[in-house]
């Protein structure tokens, strides 16, 4: 599991497994994909499997993204014996890629196009910065008038609990979904 991406959108959990698969071994990566895409639909709470493969004459990058009920159902995947055996299998053909988030990244990622990169760092900075600019401005002075005598540390803590729930589940989705997705992108 360690070696896979994990994305949690509300409830749902998607896993991208990403193997670089090669050359001239495509066709044994079919044959394991097949058997893997058959195992993890019988797995306890797994709501789907998508493959994407890459464009005819691009690199041998190919992802499995697979789509689980809650983290217990992830665990039990990532810990089964057949999941093990056939990320070993693979090992013949195929080599693991590892994807890392630093930070900001998951604010940023798009669970439907698991294999479009993390926008430049200058670029989520600015887009992170002026997201909070704007709600602190708005927040602070709400939380100043309804918690007048109460001491600045509670304020404190409610103030920074409210600005990251709201921007990780709300404003930076959106920013980078929807509003800002073909500047940040390109």
């Amino acid at each position: 599991m360690e070696n896979d991406r994990i994305i949690q959108d509300g409830k749902d959990i998607t896993v991208v497994v990403s193997r670089n698969v090669y050359p001239g071994h495509e066709r044994e990566y079919d044959e394991w994909v097949r058997k893997l895409v058959a195992a993890a639909k019988e797995a306890p709470g797994n709501k789907g499997v998508t493959m994407l493969i890459p464009e005819p004459g691009k690199s041998g990058l190919y992802h499995v993204v697979l789509r689980f009920v809650d983290e217990r159902s992830v665990h039990l995947w990532e810990t089964s014996y057949v999941r093990q055996k056939l990320s070993h299998e693979a090992d013949e053909f195929s080599r693991r890629i590892r994807q890392e988030a630093t930070g900001l990244e998951t604010w940023f990622s798009l669970p439907d196009c698991p294999q479009l990169e993390a926008p430049p760092r200058w670029k989520m900075f600015t887009v992170t910065a002026i997201a909070v600019y704007i709600l602190a401005s708005i927040i602070v002075p709400l939380l100043d008038m309804a918690f007048e005598n109460v001491n600045f540390y509670v304020v404190n803590i409610l103030t920074s609990l409210l600005l990251v729930g709201i921007l990780t589940y709300a404003v930076m989705p959106w920013l980078s979904r929807y509003v800002l997705r073909r500047w940040l992108y390109k």
